[in-house]
């Protein structure tokens, strides 16, 4: 079903909501300080900020109006409260899907966040997921689009799964979005007054559940959603060890092409197969000159774009750095990997789970990347 934006959407008529604007948490502190240092709204650092600050109060103002929204649509059965609107019972559970601490909706494995969603709602057979955006370019946005569908098609096996992607007027690129999505175009947010206002606004502190829930059973807490878990790390180990069944082959690449494994693809873009030794990759390159933790180098097939497929390499140094390595005919690519991010995560944990039954051969390495395209 596509629903339809309506007038008060698309012109952004606030009067009737402007008011609630002021109980959401926005992030601030560097926008302030430009403003107060005098920063010339030319600099670079002033319309960074202030395009990133106006993207906050712009999602706000869609995820209000969605509110008055759904109650007008008799197809939409719930809505999933975030913001000032819902309750903090849920802040500290590590896992699933649920209202985090900046009041948004995520889902969290092992406290980290795997995807967030700007709203949710759901109708008697679909889930949607809502994306907005002020930028003009849309291409990152369709592109963060591909984890978060393949993560609620795991988390939601039943339902259909849709996204409703709200931009604003001028926006390119409108037609590459996927057949699922549904686009609505909005005006700019023109309103410099408000904006101003609400980056001066004195917060309370521990302003938590300021705004009353209009009645209305469509309105529900993230907690109050049934879903199937989805296990983030076993998940990863699972794929590891029924990589690995095949008597025939170290690694079964036909196990990667099921519709599932396309999914965890889009999830985690990298899916790991087990290890080589520093000797044998110093075959593979032989100026690597990395200092290697434990002497194993850990061999993923990842996606490194949305049609291809490649064996990518990461390296735990001795001083707790980790490199990603790709090893293309003419172009070696080495690159810091976040120590708080996913990647270093999911390395500690194989780290630990890796046996010697999980080692790689050359041959091994050879075999996969002269048949990685036949992974559909």
């Amino acid at each position: 079903m596509q629903f339809t934006i309506t007038d008060k959407i698309k012109q952004l008529e606030i009067e009737d909501i402007k008011e609630n604007l002021f109980h959401y948490s926005y992030d601030n502190k560097s926008l302030k300080a430009l403003v107060k240092s005098n920063t010339s709204k030319e600099d670079i650092s002033y319309i960074s900020a202030y395009s990133s600050f106006k993207g906050e109060i712009y999602e706000n103002i869609i995820y209000e109006l969605l509110l008055q929204y759904v109650l007008q649509e008799d197809e939409i059965t719930r809505f999933v409260l975030k913001g000032p609107y819902q309750d903090k019972e849920n802040i500290f559970i590590k896992s699933g899907l649920l209202i985090d601490s900046s009041s948004q909706i995520v889902y969290k494995s092992a406290y980290k966040d795997i995807s967030e969603f700007d709203a949710l709602f759901f109708t008697k057979d679909s889930v949607y997921f809502v994306e907005m955006s002020t930028s003009k370019k849309t291409a990152s946005l369709n592109k963060r689009l591909v984890k978060k569908y393949a993560l609620l098609k795991m988390i939601f096996p039943s339902l259909n799964i849709k996204a409703l992607i709200v931009v604003t007027e001028g926006s390119v690129g409108l037609k590459n979005f996927p057949s699922y999505a549904t686009i609505w175009v909005t005006k700019d947010l023109d309103d410099e007054e408000l904006i101003e206002k609400i980056i001066f606004a004195k917060k309370v502190k521990n302003d938590v559940q300021t705004l009353e829930v209009p009645k209305n059973k469509k309105y529900i807490e993230a907690c109050k959603i049934k879903y199937k878990k989805f296990q983030y790390f076993p998940t990863l180990e699972w794929i590891l060890n029924t990589s690995r069944q095949n008597p025939k082959f170290s690694v079964d690449l036909k196990f990667f092409s099921s519709a599932k494994l396309g999914l965890y693809f889009d999830i985690y873009t990298k899916l790991y197969i087990g290890y080589l030794t520093t000797k044998e990759f110093l075959e593979l390159y032989s100026d690597f000159d990395l200092k290697v933790k434990t002497d194993r180098i850990i061999t993923t097939i990842e996606k490194v774009n949305q049609t291809e497929l490649d064996i990518v390499y990461y390296v735990k140094e001795l001083n707790g750095k980790l490199k990603r390595v790709r090893l293309e005919e003419n172009n070696i690519s080495i690159k810091d990997k976040e120590l708080d991010g996913f990647t270093n995560a999911e390395v500690r944990f194989f780290m630990k789970i890796l046996e010697e039954k999980h080692h790689l051969t050359l041959n091994d390495i050879k075999h996969i990347q002269n048949n990685i395209s036949l992974i559909k």
